[in-house]
């Protein structure tokens, strides 16, 4: 009996597989998005991972790739389901396009958990780290359930209602994002956090960073492809800190300063500015934010970048607003 991770955002399809699984012997665990099923993949450590592709917050591919990163996980097989992509991803080790038999994917299943390494004890972890993933685990029912049930009060309530389901909407997302930032921190303190660098066309990634914002971010899209060596998924997580960051201060202006050797990313918010008593531990764990909260994500983002050859840094004054500056090397 091995333990299958089954991740797909569809209820209905989501209990199929799993039943299929099942009803091969094996015990399973449930993911209903790319960033739970990655958390479950470290917590659980399971032979197998059942993913589809389009999910919410973390695609199966880009499942795939995270997976990859992990020592404990880069060995996992993965079997990726699609109805857009047409083979598949590499990282993955088998590929069924949907619509698929049954029969397909219980011979898949097989085939997979043959070549699993097969069950592995978990690392020993530091407490920051211990302590990162039981809270990220307590977090993730509650989240859950509390998410089940805006979706149901969705569109059957008066105005002001809606006003009150936005905030505690905004709320949870709040809450996902403390969850999604207590398994980085624990990743990152686990000793074996990496990266996987390729070419990457930074001004398209930080073109659709900032599509997800609307008209709150001004950005002049280079003409050219500005190439450098980065991991696309956890760039784009730097990125998705920066401008959220920027934004809650009102507008936000997003500059790229290009030389031969290096590219600089430039966000630039309308806030109060920043004293220089925050500054000195602004990309330190547990420091409180601007609202009064502890937390993690500049932190997070500032070993993102270094983990890629680049860095982090701030420029604040009084009234003039705060600029975060990413910096990451360009391939020789």
């Amino acid at each position: 009996m091995s333990l299958v991770l089954v991740a797909d955002d569809e209820p209905a399809v989501l209990e199929v597989l799993s039943q299929v699984v099942e009803d091969l012997g094996h015990d399973v665990v449930q993911a209903r998005d790319g960033e739970e099923a990655l958390g479950l993949a470290r917590d659980r450590l399971p032979q197998l991972v059942v993913t589809d592709h389009m999910m919410p917050r973390l695609s199966g591919v880009d499942l795939c790739r995270r997976m990859k990163q992990e020592a404990q996980l880069k060995d996992v097989p993965v079997i990726l389901l699609s109805a857009v992509l047409p083979q598949g991803a590499p990282e993955a080790f088998a590929f069924l396009h949907k619509p698929f038999e049954i029969t397909d994917f219980e011979s898949v299943i097989r085939q997979s958990l043959a070549s699993s390494p097969g069950p592995r004890a978990a690392p020993a972890e530091s407490p920051v780290g211990a302590l990162g993933q039981w809270v990220a685990r307590t977090l993730q029912g509650p989240l859950e359930t509390a998410r089940e049930q805006l979706r149901r009060l969705e569109g059957s309530l008066s105005a002001e209602d809606r006003g009150a389901l936005a905030t505690l909407d905004v709320q949870l997302r709040s809450m996902e994002s403390m969850g999604r930032n207590l398994r980085d921190l624990a990743w990152l303190s686990s000793g074996d956090a990496t990266v996987l660098r390729g070419d990457l066309d930074l001004g398209q990634q930080l073109r659709d960073a900032v599509a997800t914002h609307g008209d709150h971010v001004s950005f002049e899209p280079p003409e050219a492809p500005i190439v450098v060596q980065a991991d696309p998924s956890r760039i784009r997580q730097v990125f998705d800190v920066l401008l959220s960051n920027a934004v809650r201060q009102g507008r936000a202006e997003v500059a790229l300063e290009v030389s031969p050797t290096q590219v600089q990313v430039h966000v630039k918010d309308a806030g109060p500015g920043l004293p220089a008593s925050t500054l000195a531990h602004l990309f330190s764990p547990f420091q409180p934010g601007a609202d009064g909260v502890w937390g993690l994500e500049l932190y997070v983002a500032s070993e993102l970048a270094r983990l890629q050859g680049g860095a982090l840094s701030v420029e604040s004054r009084p009234g003039q607003g705060a600029t975060f500056s990413l910096m990451l090397p360009r391939p020789h």
